[in-house]
């Protein structure tokens, strides 16, 4: 390994730096797997000495290779390949349920009594109905007729007009995404998206083939001078981004900023893939970008985290030159969206439950974020009273790896910013808290305590997880 470093190393010629042909070496080694998620990098000092350079070069390499994403720097530990993303969510995540464990790891709806009475009662109407088209569905369509009105319907309740011949039924926001990249992009296009975004788009990035970029960010989202900038020097295919409550910063993105990056967009002809799944979730619905420049965007939201988590049904709408390409991608991946999953979402739309159920979120929502204000708010970076998740700022006695392994020593499950962070940005001292775990609001409170005297106690001096 370390020879193949050498060689590389020693092809330097011109103007191009030692550092950087360590850096693609090694991050070669990586891609292909010859240095696996959690191998230990050699000392700077002893690749300096077998390299025959200087340890500042190497130390110069680790550095951007850290930044990059590719590794991570732990004093007094060494230097480790860090995770893939698509590979080992469960690092981050917990993936199965663990009843000792407050999971905070989740973004997830707070479940209450109302979901279960809501869903008996509806699986009570359909059981006694004679003619139920929705389960004998096998056709490769976009969604019954009646499915894509509802949807229409719910759209416009969110600032968003849509036509049902250019909307698409989807087996939740995240097949959306992926559907309108599918339908956009492909190998050797670039996607522009936040630094910090939700980890969809990047597994949909490594899936599809295209390089991702990430944008600068603040509290209120993507600046569009960056955007513009980028815009200006490379050929840009698409932006996705999440403009609500962004995942994981929780950035709300005021309405001059989405008129700006929709300007920008126009002039450049570059397509916003817009993620609105947190959409529904705040009292006043913002405006969508979307609605700004419809024939250069594609709108996706579902019901999944406002309603009902198992709810898995999204709408996605396209620009209407797009409309049979997204509609095959849409056939190619899973023939159709789940025709029951969508029956009771359109019943719920047109009743009016889906709308209660999410009044029901926006209240729960507001305690537990209020709680978590009162105990954890020196430390908040981002928040908003209806959201799923809070920011919070790692004190810098910790880093953020340490300390979600000693919350998770103590039965609390919490996410770093690894899963979100695209490669090559900066990676912010800061974890993910999300506030519907499924326990009671004493069990949060307690659980929000130890969190906050871990974040004053200083981490071992040693650290042998």
């Amino acid at each position: 390994m370390i020879g193949q470093w050498r060689d590389a190393v020693r092809a330097v010629h011109g103007v191009e730096s030692k550092y950087k042909r360590l850096v693609k070496a090694i991050a070669g080694d990586i891609e292909s797997a010859s240095l696996p998620a959690g191998a230990r990098l050699p000392p700077q000092r002893d690749v300096a000495a077998e390299l025959a350079i200087s340890v500042q070069t190497v130390t110069n390499a680790y550095k951007e290779l850290e930044r990059q994403g590719l590794i991570r720097c732990e004093v007094g530990r060494g230097s480790f390949v860090a995770a893939r993303v698509t590979e080992t969510m469960s690092n981050y995540m917990l993936d199965t349920a663990e009843r000792s464990v407050v999971d905070f790891s989740i973004a997830r709806i707070i479940h209450t009594p109302e979901h279960d009475a809501m869903w008996r009662k509806v699986c009570a109407t359909l059981s006694t109905l004679d003619d139920q088209p929705w389960i004998r569905a096998f056709r490769p369509i976009a969604g019954f007729e009646h499915h894509r009105q509802a949807g229409v319907a719910w759209l416009a309740s969110l600032g968003m007009p849509a036509s049902a011949d250019t909307l698409l039924v989807t087996n939740g926001a995240a097949h959306g995404i992926f559907l309108a990249l599918a339908s956009l992009v492909g190998p050797g296009d670039t996607v522009l998206c936040e630094s910090l975004t939700d980890h969809g788009v990047i597994g949909s990035a490594n899936v599809l083939g295209f390089t991702l970029k990430g944008l600068e960010i603040d509290e209120y989202g993507i600046h569009p001078e960056h955007f513009e900038e980028m815009c200006d020097s490379e050929r840009i295919s698409a932006l996705v981004c999440t403009p609500t409550l962004n995942n994981p910063t929780v950035a709300m993105m005021p309405d001059s900023r989405r008129r700006a990056i929709a300007r920008i967009a126009e002039r450049y002809g570059v397509y916003v893939i817009e993620d609105d799944v947190y959409g529904p979730l705040p009292a006043k619905a913002a405006t969508p970008i979307a609605s700004l420049i419809p024939e250069l965007s594609f709108y996706c939201t579902s019901m999944t985290k406002s309603v009902l988590t198992g709810l898995r049904i999204g709408y996605l709408t396209t620009p209407r030159r797009l409309a049979l390409r997204a509609e095959s991608v849409l056939r190619v991946s899973s023939w159709m969206a789940t025709s029951p999953m969508a029956e009771v979402a359109t019943r719920w739309i047109v009743d009016g439950t889906a709308e209660r159920l999410v009044q029901v979120q926006r209240e729960r929502l507001g305690r537990r974020q209020a709680l978590l204000q009162q105990t954890l708010g020196g430390y908040v970076l981002g928040a908003h009273p209806q959201a799923l998740s809070a920011w919070l700022r790692v004190p810098e006695h910790w880093q953020a790896e340490r300390l979600v392994r000693e919350l998770r020593n103590r039965d609390i499950a919490v996410t770093s910013a690894d899963p979100f962070l695209v490669r090559g940005a900066d990676r912010p001292n800061a974890v993910r808290v999300c506030v519907g775990a499924e326990v009671s609001d004493e069990t949060y409170k307690a659980a929000l305590d130890t969190m906050r005297e871990v974040f004053e106690q200083y981490p071992q001096v040693h650290d042998f997880t």
